[in-house]
């Protein structure tokens, strides 16, 4: 089971690769407002975490022969019969969901530093959001 492990971490840490290089470069298209950058990537890590955990809960045993984790072994190196298939379902599953997990933790820092950002004083979406108030 240590190789089907490996390769679905593998798949997985390839899938949050590119994610953060597209949040990265949102962020980095939006830095001249740093509140809304951190949102966007925030955003971003949210929708990831939501569509790891949407993965995890979707996964069958049958299904779990066309991941890419599992195409990747040699048929020899495969786990065998049904109990195999669940094994393999269940790394899977604990692989997406620390994906997740971890996601979802950027996204709580991502949007505390968008929070912070915007109730510092010289911030001009706080400035937005107190003459609009008032006005």
């Amino acid at each position: 089971m240590g190789a089907f492990r490996r390769f679905a971490f593998a798949a997985a840490a390839r899938d949050a690769g590119f994610v953060s290089l597209a949040a990265a470069t949102l962020m980095l298209a939006f830095s001249f407002a740093p509140a809304l950058s951190f949102s966007i990537g925030a955003n971003i890590a949210l929708l990831f975490a939501i569509f790891m955990i949407l993965r995890a809960v979707c996964l069958r045993e049958e299904s779990i022969e066309r991941t890419e984790a599992w195409l990747i072994l040699q048929p020899q190196e495969r786990p065998a019969g049904d109990t195999g298939r669940r094994l393999a379902r269940d790394e899977l599953q604990d692989v997406l969901l620390r994906f997740a997990k971890a996601a979802a933790g950027a996204a709580i820092v991502l949007y505390g530093a968008s929070l912070a950002v915007s109730l510092n004083v010289e911030s001009r979406s706080l400035h937005a959001v107190v003459t609009q108030s008032h006005g």
